[in-house]
């Protein structure tokens, strides 16, 4: 269960150019650009668990903020009457959150809860419709992003004809292009963590049926080490492609 301990307050940081560097919607920023939007942008911490925003708290509850993970990953998650969780998504370095809440001035979705230790980058949405205004590129990387997030949403959930083992395939080849993985002795470790919940939220499984399908690409197909955590190392990328393709009834 997530820590329910008081939030940190934002704080105004110096020297967050480098952090907004890693943020892929200002990827197309120059140096000197991104000093000049440095000012909008406050630096929150927070412990492993701890609860950023909850499910249907309103955007200025929160301070009308849109959030950019600068350190560690943040999980969206929706929780059902029982108290059940579904991972909506992991949202890792350089990613963003909170932004349609903010833009609309609706409820949120789903909770933010920092998976691991993180630093959150955030700005008043009033400050970012400024930015936008004045670098539009910022605005064109966001919805190609979003574009992202929507395509790997249908693909995880809406091709039920797949096979358990091949949606799970998708999804570790899915963030080994989206978060990168490290060159290991032994393969391909995956820099972001990819736990047992998440993996059977997004494939639509059992937990326990997600243990049982990682065990099975690790011994039967050989193509994957799984440690503690979710640590995921890839150790035959060619045989995980096979399986991820297997029974692809559905193109795009």
């Amino acid at each position: 269960m997530p820590v329910t301990s008081t939030k940190p307050s934002p704080v105004k940081t110096s020297g967050l150019t480098a952090k907004l560097r890693i943020v892929g919607a200002f990827a197309s920023l120059s140096d000197d650009q991104l000093r000049t939007i440095e000012p909008f942008f406050y630096e929150s911490k927070y412990d492993k668990e701890t609860v950023i925003f909850y499910e249907q708290d309103l955007p200025q509850d929160n301070g009308y903020r849109i959030y950019f993970v600068a350190e560690g990953c943040v999980k969206l998650v929706k929780y059902s009457s029982e108290g059940e969780s579904t991972i909506v998504r992991l949202a890792s370095i350089g990613e963003f959150f909170g932004v349609t809440s903010a833009l609309s001035d609706s409820p949120h979705p789903f909770s933010a809860e920092a998976l691991t230790n993180a630093s959150v980058l955030s700005i008043h949405v009033d400050d970012f419709r400024r930015i936008t205004q004045q670098y539009p590129a910022i605005a064109l990387d966001m919805i190609s992003a979003m574009g992202k997030v929507l395509w790997f949403n249908y693909a995880t959930h809406n091709q039920v004809v797949k096979k358990s083992e091949a949606r799970v395939a998708k999804i570790i080849l899915y963030h080994l292009k989206r978060d990168g993985a490290a060159d290991m002795e032994d393969g391909l470790q995956l820099k972001i963590h990819l736990p047992h919940d998440y993996i059977a939220s997004m494939t639509g499984i059992a937990y326990e049926e997600s243990v049982r399908i990682i065990s099975r690409l690790k011994k039967q197909h050989e193509c994957i080490q799984y440690m503690r955590g979710g640590r995921i190392i890839i150790t035959n990328l060619s045989e995980l492609r096979l399986v991820a393709q297997e029974q692809e009834e559905i193109s795009f």
